[in-house]
C-alpha cells in the first residue's frame, strides 16, 4: 500500500496550532475563540503487516470556555474533508464529502465570493444546519487559505476579523 498524504485541498483547513482567532459579532464585539489546528501523519499497518503513512488534518474552533460546543473540520484520504457542528451533544450537521455536496448545492454551497463587515473572501463553502437540527448553530462558512470565516451562533453572526 502506498502512504496516503492529502492533496492540495489541505488548504481548506489551514489553521496549526493553538492560538484564539478574533472574530467580530453583528453589535461589534470581538470575541477570541480558542482553535485547535493539527496537521498529523501517522504510521498504520495493514491487514497483510505492511506500513504506510497517513496524513490528516483537523481544525476545532471552540464556541464556548467549557468547549461544549464546536464546529470541527477534519481532512484526510488525500481529499476527504468531513465537517462537523456541534452544541452539548446536539449536531448542527455533520457531513461527509463537504467538498463534493457543496458541488450538488444541497447541504452545502459553493460561493465565488462572500462580503460581510467590509470583508470579502473568495472560494467559499456555506454549509447549511441540519433541518431536524435545534442546535444554536448554524450557516458555518470556510474559505480556501483562511478556514472557518463565518458563523451563526445563538442568533449572532460572528465573521473573522
Amino acid at each position: 500500500m502506498n502512504d496516503i498524504y492529502v492533496n492540495g485541498t489541505k488548504s481548506w483547513v489551514p489553521l496549526r496550532g493553538t492560538t484564539p482567532i478574533a472574530f467580530i459579532d453583528d453589535l461589534g464585539a470581538v470575541t477570541n475563540f480558542s482553535i485547535h489546528g493539527l496537521d498529523t501523519t501517522v504510521v498504520n499497518t495493514t491487514e497483510c503487516g505492511d506500513n504506510y503513512k497517513y496524513q490528516y488534518l483537523t481544525n476545532t474552533l471552540y464556541l464556548n470556555a467549557a468547549k461544549t460546543d464546536s464546529i470541527y473540520f477534519n481532512l484526510f484520504n488525500i481529499a476527504n474533508l468531513e465537517g462537523r457542528a456541534i452544541s452539548n451533544n446536539t449536531f448542527a450537521f455533520s457531513m461527509w464529502d463537504v467538498l463534493g455536496k457543496a458541488k450538488q448545492g444541497t447541504q452545502a454551497k459553493n460561493l465565488t465570493r462572500f462580503t460581510v463587515n467590509n470583508k470579502t473572501f473568495n472560494d467559499v463553502i456555506l454549509i447549511f444546519r441540519s433541518e431536524l437540527s435545534s442546535a444554536p448553530i448554524d450557516s458555518v462558512m470556510i474559505a480556501n487559505n483562511m478556514g472557518i470565516v463565518s458563523f451563526h451562533y445563538f442568533g449572532r453572526r460572528y465573521v473573522r476579523q
